[in-house]
């Protein structure tokens, strides 16, 4: 069986996606391609969600039916979801990193030495991501990406209980929903690496914004921020 890492290790992970990032400016001034291809994640992920974002609106109709608020907490009237082990959504690589390819190649009005540096950033935004995070599960991807997104919107990094409870949040999510299980091992890779890279974009507009007093990076990460929590959490 393979080795369970443990999940107190996000600060780790962001340090050093954070030191990629800083370390990589030579590439920051293609920020709206490394933006664009948000679009690509979102749509990779979001049909995971619907069984979920139904079951969610339902649990709000319940509550107003009731006469309680849609946004209180009311335990009684959300009965916890089945909490699975971490390793339901784990999945077994098929390859070596697909993404970074596939990312670089897509992106437009770069040079040829500046596609290549893209390719770099995101091998080494992998290679950082898996250096210290469990490797292999897609819980684990989308969590960081939700956590790159209220790392920017909150100005701090989350505490380890804080990513810890996102990696269950998703874990159980994902286990729960039907639409998880027609994802094909390969769909599953395209995915994590998807969501891992795209949270290093986030992480790499706002450290290279700030660094180079840029708003408009910085503007560009809250927006994708704000993107992927809507879509992932609701908020």
């Amino acid at each position: 069986m393979k080795k369970m890492k443990h999940v107190d290790k996000a600060k780790i992970v962001f340090l050093a996606i954070l030191m990629v990032a800083l370390c990589h400016g030579s590439a920051k001034a293609q920020f709206t391609s490394y933006s664009n291809m948000l679009n690509t994640t979102m749509v990779a992920s979001q049909s995971l969600f619907t069984a979920q974002t139904a079951v969610n609106k339902q649990r709000e109709s319940m509550r107003v039916a009731a006469g309680q608020s849609p946004y209180g907490s009311t335990p009684a009237a959300q009965p916890p979801a089945r909490q699975y082990a971490i390793t339901a959504t784990d999945f077994r690589a098929l390859s070596g990193p697909i993404m970074p390819d596939q990312f670089a190649d897509s992106a437009t009005g770069v040079t040829p030495e500046v596609r290549e540096q893209m390719r770099a950033f995101f091998k080494q935004v992998l290679t950082a991501f898996e250096k210290d995070a469990r490797q292999n599960n897609i819980a684990s991807a989308f969590a960081f990406i939700t956590a790159a997104a209220l790392q920017v919107r909150n100005g701090k990094e989350p505490t380890n209980a804080e990513a810890v409870q996102l990696i269950a949040h998703f874990n159980n999510a994902l286990a729960n929903s039907p639409s998880y299980y027609t994802l094909n091992p390969r769909q599953q890779q395209m995915l994590y690496e998807s969501l891992i890279l795209t949270g290093g974009i986030i992480v790499f507009l706002d450290a290279q914004g700030k660094q180079l007093n840029n708003p408009q990076m910085r503007d560009k990460a809250m927006e994708m921020s704000k993107q992927v929590l809507r879509a992932y959490l609701g908020i």
